[in-house]
């Protein structure tokens, strides 16, 4: 089992990792937010709780954004 201190850091590293993450998406459209967050291997679930936004709503737009990069039909 992890010693409380261990635990504490792990905490503060999940923050640091978070406030970077938004200072790295900045003022872009959400999509851009989301394909960039997405891009570095953060699943939709920490991408919504960075973004402030619900996991479904992570959800549906990396389904379009990968709708798009694929070339599926009715593409937006």
């Amino acid at each position: 089992m992890m010693a409380e201190n261990e635990l504490k850091i792990i905490a503060r590293l999940d923050i640091a990792i978070k406030l970077l993450a938004v200072n790295a998406v900045g003022n872009k459209p959400l999509k851009e937010q989301v394909a960039l967050l997405d891009s570095v291997g953060l699943a939709p679930k920490e991408i919504a709780d960075i973004l402030d936004k619900s996991p479904n709503l992570i959800s549906v737009t990396l389904h379009g954004i990968r709708k798009i990069k694929k070339g599926g039909k009715n593409a937006k």
